[in-house]
């Protein structure tokens, strides 16, 4: 005899199997009565025939009753238990064939055209925060992230640490970049471990009372504000404004900055 706590994993055990409340009452009360009748079963679950024969035609589907015929009456019985283990098997090979194509159809996916315009999105992020927020959106980059800043002030803002750890991250999700950055001792030391951070790094000297900047990726663009008190990034997703920023601001800047010697 079946305990409370049997019938409770039973339950369990079909609801992961994706029967409904009302399929599992069905099935258990057909291993009870064995072959039945749609007017059988709806009398004995006292339920609406239709809802019992709905019931029963999902659990044919599925595979755990199958029909039988007793003289003219249709009846309906239930498949060996073994039908469990079956079903698993073949969910298993689904699933394990679906796992092999995921990686190329989702590159398949990542190729379709998109036909309508995009709205432009554009947030805004302040204080230290926000620009720790702009990073982390830029290591969704698919090719290469662009940097342009007039000033040092990124480092004193988020910490040495915090970068080395970014490019680092960056580089194992095999994103470039490319920066135009002022001459310094940072700057240095981003190119001794471009390598490394898979960077390309020029120097250009620019205006250092000019505390701004922009990171550029996909079809994004990030503007920063770094004078203190005014510490804000605004996020601006908009293909032409990227498109603009990357052809007539970025590359003619990169083509006059001269590479570290």
């Amino acid at each position: 005899m079946l305990n409370d706590s049997d019938r409770i994993r039973i339950n369990s055990f079909l609801k992961r199997f994706g029967l409904t409340v009302v399929e599992i009452e069905v099935y258990l009360e057909v291993l009870k009565l064995g072959p039945s009748s749609i007017q059988e079963l709806s009398r004995s679950l006292q339920r609406n025939r239709i809802s019992v024969y709905y019931s029963v035609h999902q659990l044919i589907e599925k595979g755990l009753l199958y029909e039988m015929r007793n003289g003219k009456r249709r009846l309906v019985t239930t498949a060996s238990p073994d039908v469990f283990q079956k079903i698993f098997d073949k969910k298993h090979a689904e699933l394990h064939a679906m796992e092999l194509e995921i990686g190329y159809i989702s590159e398949l996916i990542n190729t379709i055209p998109v036909v309508r315009n995009h709205v432009t999105v554009v947030k805004q992020y302040e204080d230290t925060l926000g620009f720790k927020k702009m990073l982390e959106e830029s290591l969704h980059a698919k090719k290469e992230i662009m940097v342009f800043t007039s000033t040092p002030f990124y480092l004193s803002m988020l910490g040495e640490d915090y970068f080395e750890k970014y490019f680092l991250r960056k580089a194992e999700l095999g994103i470039i970049t490319r920066m135009i950055y002022p001459p310094g001792d940072f700057a240095s030391k981003l190119h001794a471990k471009r390598d490394s951070y898979k960077i390309d790094l020029r120097i250009l000297p620019q205006n250092q009372k000019s505390e701004s900047g922009f990171y550029l990726w996909d079809n994004t663009l990030a503007i920063d504000s770094l004078k203190e008190g005014k510490k804000s990034c605004t996020i601006i997703e908009n293909k032409d404004i990227a498109h603009f920023f990357r052809d007539n601001v970025f590359n003619p800047f990169w083509e006059m900055a001269r590479p570290i010697e």
